[in-house]
C-alpha cells in the first residue's frame, strides 16, 4: 500500500527518465580534482588535509616505503575513515571515502610513498 502510495506520488512529479537521473546524482562522475600527486611520508603525522570543493568521493592511493609497520589513515570530518595498512614492504593499496561540500578531511600515516588523493564529484554536483 506505501509503496503504491509513493509510486503515485513521484509519478506526478517526474517521468521514468526523471526518476533515473535521480538515482544517478550520487554516482561518481568524470570529473576530478587532484588533492595530492606523488607525495611521501616516512615518520607517523599529518601528511595533508583540506576542505572538499563539491560532493564527491576522496580516492586515496599509496605504497609500503619499507616498513612492515606502514599505514595511512584518510578521515573526513571525524565519522568516516579509511585506513590503508600494508602486510609488506613494496605492498600497495587503495580506499575511498564518501565526502560533502566544505566538509573537512585529513591524511595521516607513516612510511608510504606514491601518495594520491583524488576528488572525483558526484554526478549530481553540490
Amino acid at each position: 500500500m506505501l509503496k503504491n502510495v509513493l509510486s503515485l506520488l513521484l509519478s506526478r512529479f517526474y517521468s521514468k527518465q526523471e526518476s533515473e537521473l535521480v538515482g544517478h546524482q550520487a554516482m561518481p562522475s568524470g570529473t576530478s580534482t587532484t588533492l595530492l600527486s606523488n607525495a611521501a611520508v616516512s615518520d607517523w603525522g599529518t601528511v595533508s588535509s583540506g576542505v572538499a570543493a563539491s560532493d564527491g568521493y576522496l580516492v586515496l592511493t599509496a605504497k609500503n616505503a619499507g616498513n612492515a609497520g606502514a599505514s595511512l589513515s584518510l578521515s573526513v570530518r571525524e565519522f568516516a575513515r579509511q585506513s590503508l595498512t600494508y602486510p609488506f614492504i613494496g605492498a600497495g593499496g587503495n580506499a575511498f571515502v564518501p565526502i560533502g561540500k566544505g566538509d573537512s578531511w585529513a591524511l595521516i600515516g607513516s612510511s608510504s610513498e606514491n601518495i594520491t588523493l583524488i576528488l572525483f564529484k558526484t554526478i549530481g554536483g553540490g
